[in-house]
């Protein structure tokens, strides 16, 4: 999508200056149904970065809603997932191949009979911080990259308390909390007020899909982490563990 308002700016992903071609969608208009897809977010960004983005956002949108809990899931499922799959033979291979049977508890607190699905989480923490850089600009237009880093994980029970006590006493300059689509994209941040470059973001996808590391049994995460910093050792020490490799997915 090309604009003269967002073409030959710095790109909001990569910090080159006058390198944006176009207006990239923050939060890509495919996660949402078609009749909440207005007024979006919206940057400027190179067409590398746009292009890599997008290549994430293809993985997740044929992943990721089927372990969605809200109504926009299933029309993900249904406009994105199939398709996607239809056209990515090895993927959807890998997926009936991998997935195991098991019990989910929904976030109302009743179990329910579902399965998992491998999953590259992976790719979710790193569309993650193009979110976290692109959502920066669009509430507060703080240029992040290059001169900072961003780091998203999910964590361990004891690490989301950790983290989410700092997200409540860390001095902030300002604070932001926004519901896009009812549910696909639900977040919360803060930039620092004494380094506007260390920013703080909570990130739960389609109504909180419940990641687990198949590595650590009974470890569970609905809510990805974002940290940006200009000090590498100050993100390297906030607690994090790698992303989780596995989505459940509820039946039912």
């Amino acid at each position: 999508m090309s604009s003269k308002k967002y073409r030959n700016k710095t790109c909001v992903y990569c910090g080159e200056p006058a390198r944006s071609e176009t207006a990239d969608h923050v939060i890509a208009r495919e996660f949402f149904p078609l009749d909440a897809r207005a007024d979006l977010p919206k940057v400027p960004a190179c067409r590398d970065c746009n292009n890599w983005k997008s290549q994430l956002e293809h993985y997740v949108l044929a992943v990721l809603p089927m372990g969605g809990l809200h109504p926009g899931a299933s029309a993900a499922i249904i406009d994105q997932v199939g398709p996607r799959l239809e056209k990515n033979a090895a993927l959807k291979r890998a997926l009936f191949v991998g997935h195991r049977d098991r019990a989910i508890m929904s976030p109302d607190g009743y179990w329910q009979a579902g399965l998992s699905v491998p999953f590259e989480a992976e790719k979710l923490a790193t569309l993650a911080c193009y979110i976290a850089l692109g959502l920066a600009w669009h509430h507060w237009g703080l240029q992040i990259a290059p001169a900072a880093l961003a780091n998203a994980r999910s964590f361990t029970t004891v690490g989301t308390r950790s983290f989410e006590e700092m997200l409540s006493t860390l001095d902030a300059a300002n604070r932001i909390a926004r519901n896009w689509g009812n549910g696909v994209l639900e977040y919360r941040g803060l930039y620092s007020r004494t380094n506007p470059k260390v920013t703080l973001w909570q990130m739960a996808f389609f109504g909180g899909v419940e990641l687990v590391d198949s590595d650590k049994p009974g470890e569970t995460s609905r809510t990805l982490f974002v940290a940006t910093s200009d000090n590498p050792d100050w993100i390297a020490t906030r607690g994090a563990r790698r992303a989780n490799d596995r989505a459940p997915i509820g039946l039912g």
